[in-house]
């Protein structure tokens, strides 16, 4: 199975692509099925909300993460196969109904909050940044599930 092409710009239709998912059902083109993408997406913006607790070094953030911002920024795709902390992996068999009900939740409160907390990857961002990169990053994981017609 291919993976297809999204382009979700806003986080109202993020949440009406998780909500036709679930409710549709999907084919997998990826490794990681609805739950588990919820799952990982809400890490991001529950820290984004909340503070994440730890940040990566200085030199990573300011010679790496910064470079790899201006990409995104840019609109540049994420590719796919970077490997992650195990922190930030989904679980596995959890259950979907509430990893999508949990990621509905926090992109409603992002909507409404005003203060947001700096990435561990890349530091200090705006709002509007934070918005941009929720984006990217939906984008790229829900691309890996393909709805059933």
């Amino acid at each position: 199975m291919q993976r297809r092409k999204i382009n979700l710009n806003h986080l109202d239709e993020i949440m009406a692509e998780v909500a036709q998912l679930k409710s549709g059902g999907y084919e997998k083109a990826g490794n990681w099925d609805l739950q588990q993408i919820c799952d990982h997406l809400a890490y991001f913006v529950r820290g984004s909300l909340e503070g994440f607790g730890d940040k990566v070094p200085w030199f990573v953030r300011m010679f790496v993460g910064r470079r790899l911002l201006k990409k995104l920024l840019r609109g540049e795709p994420i590719r796919a196969g970077y490997p992650i902390p195990d922190k930030m992996a989904p679980k596995v068999g959890g259950d979907e109904g509430e990893a999508v009900k949990q990621l509905q939740e926090l992109l409603e409160r992002l909507k409404t909050q005003t203060e947001v907390y700096p990435s561990p990857f890349f530091g200090t961002l705006s709002k509007a940044q934070w918005l941009k990169l929720y984006t990217l990053h939906c984008n790229h994981h829900l691309s890996f599930l393909v709805p059933n017609d």
